[in-house]
């Protein structure tokens, strides 16, 4: 039996060992089985790496008042992640009339629809798996 990677990992036997796997290396596998009397066989097997989530993409963001403003949390993970927003150790109100939060798979958003002295500050980005956790602070200033 062979198995084979794709990236050119060959192993022969019945286990394919990754140790210290990166999760560059989540990929199709391919499995090759040839005992000699029953025709060749193959098989692909998906294989997924989990890490805790990485923030990636973080910037401090200028405002007008009486504008719209938007603050961008990208985090890689898998599973992914769930976002949550930090103000002054507060988060944020959903639901208020001029700020809103909007998660999406691999990054929040915290928009602004109507931008006042109130929202100038430093907001914090929490993303969190069952692997672990990881945050950024970023700034929305008046401009």
């Amino acid at each position: 039996m062979y198995l084979l990677s794709p990236d050119g990992l060959v192993s022969e036997g019945e286990f394919l060992d990754i140790t210290e796997i990166k999760r560059q290396q989540a990929e199709d596998y391919e499995c090759l089985t040839n005992n000699g009397v029953a025709p060749p066989d193959q098989r692909k097997v998906k294989v997924t790496v989990n890490y805790p989530p990485m923030i990636t993409d973080i910037k401090n963001m200028p405002a007008h008042l009486g504008k719209t403003a938007i603050l961008r949390c990208e985090a890689m993970a898998v599973p992914s992640a769930f976002f949550e927003w930090y103000r002054d150790d507060h988060r944020p109100v959903e639901n208020d009339n001029t700020l809103r939060i909007k998660n999406e798979k691999t990054r929040s958003l915290l928009l602004f629809t109507n931008v006042t002295e109130k929202h100038f500050g430093n907001y914090t980005c929490f993303a969190s798996n069952r692997l672990g956790a990881s945050n950024a602070s970023m700034l929305l200033f008046r401009e």
